[in-house]
């Protein structure tokens, strides 16, 4: 068992809450500053970087986004040291921590661990959460094309997916995926909470093809 202990009851189900909807994307959130820590230092960071820049003006400043090159475990690490830093500075404290990563090859306890750490780390001053992917960020890209549901894809599997649903070649750390497939992002989050769901009794190394990263671009865009 983990040292960080089970998940609870509403942690679990907090992965399976529906979409809202009155608005797009769901009803405007509480303006709250976010750090969004990724495993990746370009994919995700451009990926993200182009939401904060559409975001309203009073948001942009919000959020920080932090590509590291780190990975699962030590992820958290980073984030508790940035927090640190932001407190020493005198600056608004972060209420949102994401901490966004790959499955990958990393060993299935280490994965594992590691959302269930983060996902425990929640206090009333902070919200930390983890948009992890199985195996890989660029299964969140497959999703706004199609349903992934039959079973388990390999990483290896995805550039090959994405260049022939885009009709173009796929470039890993490109500044403008977020623009070219933003008219599919509805379907995206419904895609993958859809997977999330079929998968939920599995132990989350298990679950392939499944992310999470939909939640924290649905919480994003809500500010739209």
């Amino acid at each position: 068992m983990s040292k960080c202990g089970k998940l609870s009851e509403e942690t679990i189900a907090s992965f399976s809450r529906p979409v809202s909807s009155s608005r797009p994307y769901g009803n405007r959130p509480p303006r709250r500053y976010y750090l969004i820590v990724c495993e990746g230092e370009k994919t995700e960071p451009n990926y993200f970087e182009s939401i904060r820049k559409i975001l309203p003006k009073e948001m942009v400043t919000r959020v920080t986004i932090e590509g590291t090159g780190r990975n699962t475990l030590s992820l958290i690490d980073y984030a508790k040291q940035e927090i640190e830093k932001r407190k020493q500075a005198g600056g608004p404290p972060y209420y949102h921590i994401w901490l966004v990563f790959d499955r990958d090859s990393f060993d299935a306890d280490d994965f594992d661990n590691a959302i269930r750490c983060i996902e425990q780390k929640s206090s009333a001053s902070e919200t930390w959460n983890a948009a992890w992917s199985n195996e890989a960020f660029e299964l969140w890209y497959i999703l706004h094309y199609r349903t992934q549901t039959g079973g388990a894809l390999s990483r290896k599997a995805y550039q090959d997916i994405l260049e022939s649903d885009m009709g173009r070649p796929y470039k890993k750390n490109a500044l403008d995926m977020f623009d070219l497939i933003r008219d599919r992002t509805q379907q995206a989050i419904r895609r993958a909470e859809t997977a999330r769901k079929l998968l939920a009794d599995q132990p989350f190394h298990n679950q392939n093809p499944a992310t999470t990263v939909h939640r924290l671009v649905n919480q994003l865009l809500r500010y739209l």
